[in-house]
Parts: C-alpha cells; sequence; structure tokens
C-alpha cells in the first residue's frame, strides 16, 4: 500500500502499546501527533489502550481521548488493517476476541509476518505475568499510579509558579516498579520462551513499559514496544523488514509536531540499536532507556 500522504513517515507497520487513554498520565497530545504523522499497512494496538480501571470514574475521559479513538477508526476506513490485543487494563474486550469489525481484528493473540518472512507473536503479555493474577492488587497498584500522577501534577504547578525546576517523581516510582515486575517474574524470558515454543521467530509485547528490541541468545527476538506514558516510544517495520524502536521526542524534532509534518527534507536517525539479551539499551541520542 502506498503512502497516504507522501509528507508523512511510511512505514510497513507500527506495532504501539500502553496508551492508558483516560488516565493522568496518557500522553494524549502526543500519541495523537504521532498517530497523525505515520502512514503504515498494518496497525497492532498491543493491550492497555483504553485504562478502564481508571476510566470509570467521573472526569477521566477527555474528549482528547475520543479523538484518539476516532483517529483510529479513520485509519481502518482508510484501508489501514489493524489488530488489537487487549491487556489486563482493557481485558473488557477480551469478550470480543476473534471478533472482525471492518478492518479492525480483535484477539489475544495475533502473528505479524514481517517482509523478510519473519514470524513474530503479538500479544500484550499480561497473562505471563505473576503479579497481575492477584487482580484486586493490580487494581489498587493503578490507582496508586494514578494518584501519584495527579499529585506531580499539582506539585509541578505550584513548582511553576514559583519558578522552580519541574520534578517527576511519578515516572521514577512506575519505572521502578515495572522494573522489579520485569525481574522478578522473569516476564521476558517467559513470553519469549512462549513465542519460540509455539513456532515464532520472536514476541512483540508491551504491559511492563519497558521498550526494547532484544536478541537472545538462541536468535528470538524480544520486542517491547514501551508505553505512551512515561517513554512515548512504538516500534516500527519499514518495507525491507527491518524492526526499530523509535521516541517521538526524537521523531518530533525531526518531522515537525503538525498533524502532517514535512519529511521531505530529512531520514529520520536510528534511535536504538538491536542488542543482544543481557545488554543494556543504547540510544544514539542522549535518551536512555
Amino acid at each position: 500500500m502506498t503512502s497516504l500522504n507522501p509528507a508523512r513517515l511510511r512505514y510497513r507497520a507500527v506495532f504501539v502499546s500502553d496508551v492508558h487513554l483516560g488516565s493522568a498520565g496518557c500522553r494524549v497530545d502526543e500519541f495523537q501527533r504521532f498517530l497523525g504523522a505515520v502512514d503504515c499497512d498494518y496497525l497492532y494496538l498491543v493491550g492497555d489502550i483504553i485504562d478502564l480501571w481508571v476510566v470509570m470514574k467521573a472526569g477521566k475521559w477527555q474528549q482528547a481521548h475520543t479523538d484518539v479513538v476516532r483517529q483510529i477508526l479513520s485509519l481502518s476506513k482508510l484501508g489501514v488493517k489493524i489488530y488489537y490485543t487487549p491487556g489486563n487494563h482493557d481485558a473488557f474486550l477480551r469478550r470480543l476476541n476473534g471478533s472482525d469489525f471492518g478492518n479492525i481484528r480483535i484477539d489475544h493473540s495475533v502473528t505479524h509476518v514481517c517482509a523478510d518472512g519473519k514470524r513474530l507473536e503479538v500479544v500484550h503479555g499480561d497473562l505471563l505475568d505473576k503479579s497481575v493474577k492477584w487482580v484486586p492488587l493490580a487494581w489498587a497498584a493503578a490507582w496508586v499510579y494514578e494518584s501519584v500522577t495527579v499529585f506531580n501534577g499539582w506539585v509541578n504547578a505550584r513548582r511553576k509558579r514559583a519558578g522552580k525546576e519541574q520534578t517527576d517523581f511519578s515516572t521514577i516510582l512506575k519505572k521502578r516498579l515495572k522494573k522489579y515486575i520485569g525481574g522478578k517474574t522473569d516476564f521476558e524470558d517467559r513470553l519469549l520462551s512462549n513465542a519460540l515454543s509455539a513456532g515464532f521467530d520472536g514476541v512483540v509485547c508491551g504491559h511492563i513499559h519497558r521498550p526494547g528490541i532484544q536478541v537472545g541468545d538462541d536468535g528470538g527476538l524480544y520486542i517491547n514496544t514501551g508505553d505512551w506514558v512515561e517513554h512515548g516510544t512504538a516500534v516500527v517495520e519499514r518495507d525491507d523488514g527491518k524492526l526499530e524502536l523509535v521516541l517521538w521526542d526524537d521523531l518530533k524534532e525531526v518531522w515537525g509536531t503538525g498533524p502532517d509534518p514535512d519529511v521531505t527534507a530529512s531520514k529520520p536517525k536510528r534511535l536504538f540499536r538491536t542488542r543482544r539479551r543481557g545488554e543494556r539499551a543504547c540510544a544514539s541520542s542522549s535518551t536512555r532507556l
């Protein structure tokens, strides 16, 4: 499929997860701009796109969140094939697993075949995370995140009025807990092993908010798309099958921040290198994940 707009970024496939629409931490404006800046044949929504755990409270859902849903539906009408693999925060959609709505497919996991033949399992990953089996505890933790994020915003508003530097203790708390979860539950190893045993070449997931592309000792690919709360990242596949992890904070400097960024003048820089399991993520910019 050719680019719908030659002034946008052209990818064969785009993978995003953990947008958490409805939560205080959702970087909804940036996610809208990202969707408006890309053209693709396949869009994978890898779970926790809507945060049902917090959105039921009055006032949480904003017009901007509705606009994102409309934007996704518009892409499907334009011919983009969309696959939605629900996560623990939008698990209510699992009741629709196996259903097709035009160009939108909802299922627990789906298979993506790259242009170079790699077969990837696409799944949110929460069902292999031991820490979310106690749903009341996980739900309580989500509300702790939400409360801390709201409090962080209130503190920063006061610091801004006082001319002081902004602080981001809510993100630090989230990162540390997600890192703890990943380490204590062997999340990455369990997910990759499960995909390889099912005959895939690798797995694309979300859930723990730790973006990265890693190559296992056995050659299997572990790919985590990251999130749109702390990082603003996505995984993209180019037309030749090459997979890359991209960071919106860097992309917007190259392509612009409007709905139709001008991309004719320059090429995107590579933000992250693929690495072997056990290596620390390394960005070509000053960003460190």
